[in-house]
């Protein structure tokens, strides 16, 4: 009796660990860790392409165990896959770790800071609430780092995706920044800006506040107060003027149907008035209509309005370059890889050079104590 008492346990624990060992390998288990990883890769390679190209090599390493990994879960052998893609993730654990503290932590700290002064002197409310909420997402994401990298040596898909967490929060919180940076300029300033961000997007093909564009104050003021019958005549003028090499942008008013063409009318007449009244948020709310990505535009268009200097005599070479080089933090914050068109991303230029391993020569397994793995479906891999 007392045998059996004790025994019953124990088998018990050895069917749990058996079973335990088994679900490891399964089938649907593999292809979820698969799915998972090739995710952590393809975020990964947007941080490394932006930003530490010297790191290639080393997500050429990842990604050769990852694919090796697919490549085992193809041929049925489940267990070597596992043993790939862990490895795959014990490498990447310390290059996220390092991509995270060296970049996205230690940059957002440094714009943060070097912004904060003149923020603060700028007296205004919205612009040191943004960089309250900067600060405090910069915080959230050291807390999320802390979190990762203290947590248990085989939990790598865990420790992962704080990392990604913890990068997505530094993003937001250089986000701020620049959103705070633009918020604390003077209203010449920002009449600027929005310049700006209307001559690119006429550049682009678009026709909102095309009349507007560097346009003097008091040319600016008699565009703004013609009728639409006026407004009207000289647009049939010049279209009826227009020869054939002229571009789609300057014909696409031609296609409008009327009512949207004085739809439009009436708004840029509204967006000038606020715009020389430096009522801005009143301008934004009818603006985002007509200008897709609109914070994305707003802040690329403070950064080179700033590069050139934001005030008359203006002329510093160092705060040039470095406006000039937020532009590479701020295409990162929307994933848009600062490499020229036509490039490869770090992941696509060292894809072509993957190789399958060979399982049957000696050496070629990982030894990292994958056998000695509790796994948590929930939390772990």
């Amino acid at each position: 009796m007392k045998i059996g008492k004790y025994l019953l346990p124990l088998v018990a624990i050895l069917i749990f660990g058996l079973t335990d060992s088994f679900a490891k390998y399964d089938q649907a288990n593999i292809e979820r860790m698969i799915k998972e990883n090739m995710r952590f890769i393809d975020f990964l390679d947007t941080c490394v392409t932006n930003f530490a190209m010297d790191k290639k090599n080393d997500l050429f390493t990842i990604y050769q165990k990852h694919f090796n990994g697919e490549i085992a879960y193809l041929q049925g052998q489940y267990k070597r896959a596992f043993d790939e893609i862990y490895s795959s993730q014990k490498d990447m654990v310390a290059l996220y770790e390092l991509i995270l503290t060296e970049f996205y932590l230690e940059d957002s700290k440094n714009m943060l800071d070097g912004h904060a002064a003149d923020i603060i002197k700028s007296k205004n409310t919205m612009a040191r609430q943004y960089l309250s909420l900067g600060y405090r997402d910069r915080a959230v994401s050291r807390n999320l780092y802390v979190s990762g990298e203290a947590s248990h040596p085989r939990l790598r898909s865990y420790k992962i995706s704080k990392y990604i967490d913890g990068i997505n929060l530094a993003r937001r919180a250089k986000r701020y920044t620049f959103i705070s940076l633009y918020t604390s300029q003077d209203g010449k300033t920002k009449l600027r800006i929005y310049n700006e961000m209307f001559k690119k997007e006429n550049e682009n093909g678009g026709v909102f506040f095309k009349r507007f564009i560097d346009k003097d104050e008091k040319a600016y003021i008699a565009e703004m107060n013609k009728t639409y019958e006026e407004y009207l005549s000289e647009t049939e003028n010049s279209q009826s003027g227009a020869n054939d090499t002229d571009n789609d942008a300057s014909n696409l008013t031609a296609f409008e149907k009327k009512s949207e063409r004085r739809a439009r009318f009436r708004h840029e007449q509204r967006v000038a008035r606020y715009i020389l009244n430096e009522e801005f948020y009143k301008a934004e709310t009818i603006i985002r209509s007509y200008v897709d990505n609109y914070n994305f535009k707003l802040i690329m268009a403070t950064l080179n309005v700033l590069s050139d200097g934001a005030h008359e005599g203006e002329s510093d070479s160092e705060t040039v370059k470095d406006y000039k080089k937020y532009i590479n933090h701020h295409n990162d914050n929307y994933l848009i890889l600062n490499i020229p068109k036509g490039e490869k991303s770090a992941l696509e230029s060292v894809a072509g050079d993957v190789k399958i391993k060979d399982p049957d020569k000696k050496g070629d397994q990982n030894n990292d104590d994958i056998q000695q793995i509790e796994v948590n479906s929930s939390t772990s891999d």
